[in-house]
């Protein structure tokens, strides 16, 4: 029998600012910050200073009635032209979401409106997808295409490419998978997708802000966005790797007509159509995203991703020399360690309060490298994290 939950204070009354300020930070007691060292696991971290100023000062602001709010229309495209810049096509059509899982249905729910034909439409996906595609396939009525992955997590492009050959109303390649930071082989895929006329949707929510950069630091990773044939939306996550806040997604588009799938008539004359899931709103993510984008511009986020990429070296140095074997050569943000229970490795960090996961599927402890990490920090993780895996290990 499941413990009964614990009665809440009364509110019948209304109580003081400041008891009410004080029952916050009761509850919130034993939340971590990104900034203490304890966070190794978070593809998300803190917004930059900037953004947390702008989201502030607009909390009002309701991206569902533009009449009130004609800057975010504008912001909108403005937004749009500078993501798409960055993934490859400053003329790119795009949608404000609340983060991947909305933009990744979204663009299912594009392709399921403009196939042609009986039954429901498929969807070829790879088992490294987000499970955010799980609630999309229990949403919306498709059928999913599984393929298999290769040795590094990643689709295996052999048998993905011969699933592209039955032509499926969409398939869906990642960058950045947030399991393993895996990037697939969107280079070599994408092509022939757009050959035999599939319609390609990359889900870059981790590695939208970081493959663009990745190669200039010598790492080999395939490319992610539209300046690949083929790739005919991309979702990105300004909350991940982008520095703004929570809740920050995007969808963008080769192609701006492709919106129209999208197209939900609002009831009210004069009032905007909507192109997401959501109606009411939070503007001030769409205003901050903006302010960081302008402040950061492409040089800050290259910085910012040459940051994360020696902070990972300095890790897979650290794990090296304490003796930690790699799952797998990480391609991004992600690195794998190989132990006999990660699980009881997960526990043991914990009770020693830091925050490291485990990958459910693949079975290793999962940390993740951001920009809230120093490498006195590492260095602490690195030593914990020896002596969990001795002594789970014993």
């Amino acid at each position: 029998m499941a413990a009964a939950t614990p009665a809440g204070p009364s509110w019948a009354d209304g109580v003081s600012d400041h008891q009410v300020r004080d029952e916050i930070r009761q509850l919130c007691a034993d939340d971590h910050d990104y900034a203490d060292g304890t966070v190794f696991n978070s593809i998300c971290s803190e917004p930059f200073s900037l953004a947390r100023e702008v989201f502030a000062e607009h909390f009002s602001a309701n991206m569902g009635d533009h009449r009130i709010f004609p800057s975010l229309p504008r912001v909108t495209t403005l937004v749009t032209r500078m993501l798409g810049d960055l993934l490859g096509a400053p003329d790119a059509g795009g949608v404000p979401t609340s983060g991947a899982t909305e933009a990744n249905l979204l663009a299912v729910l594009a392709a399921v409106r403009d196939a042609r034909g009986p039954g429901r439409p498929r969807v070829l996906l790879a088992r490294n997808a987000h499970f955010s595609f799980e609630k999309i396939l229990a949403t919306l009525p498709v059928e999913p295409v599984w393929v298999d992955l290769d040795a590094r997590f990643r689709a295996d492009t052999a048998v993905f490419r011969a699933a592209l050959a039955t032509r499926p109303a969409l398939a869906v390649l990642t960058s950045g998978t947030s399991e393993c930071g895996a990037v697939d082989d969107i280079e070599t895929l994408a092509p022939y997708a757009a050959s035999v006329g599939v319609p390609l949707h990359v889900d870059g929510a981790s590695g939208g802000f970081l493959v663009p950069f990745a190669r200039e630091f010598g790492h080999p990773v395939s490319g992610t966005g539209f300046e690949i044939e083929g790739v005919e939306s991309v979702s990105v996550d300004p909350h991940k790797y982008g520095g703004a806040p929570i809740p920050a997604g995007y969808l963008l588009v080769r192609d701006p007509a492709r919106l129209e799938a999208l197209r939900s008539p609002s009831h009210y004359r004069g009032a905007a159509d909507h192109f997401g899931l959501l109606g009411t709103r939070p503007g001030a993510a769409l205003l901050a995203t903006y302010a960081v984008l302008r402040q950061q511009g492409r040089a800050g986020y290259r910085a910012a991703a040459r940051e994360i990429f020696r902070l990972r070296s300095v890790t897979l140095d650290l794990l090296e020399r304490a003796g930690l074997r790699v799952a797998f050569t990480p391609d991004l943000m992600v690195v794998g360690v190989s132990c006999p229970d990660p699980t009881a490795v997960q526990r043991e960090m914990e009770r020693r309060g830091l925050i490291v996961s485990v990958s459910r599927r693949f079975g290793f402890v999962r940390l993740v490298i951001q920009l809230h990490q120093t490498d006195d920090q590492l260095a602490v993780l690195v030593d914990h994290l020896a002596e969990a895996v001795k002594e789970t290990s014993a």
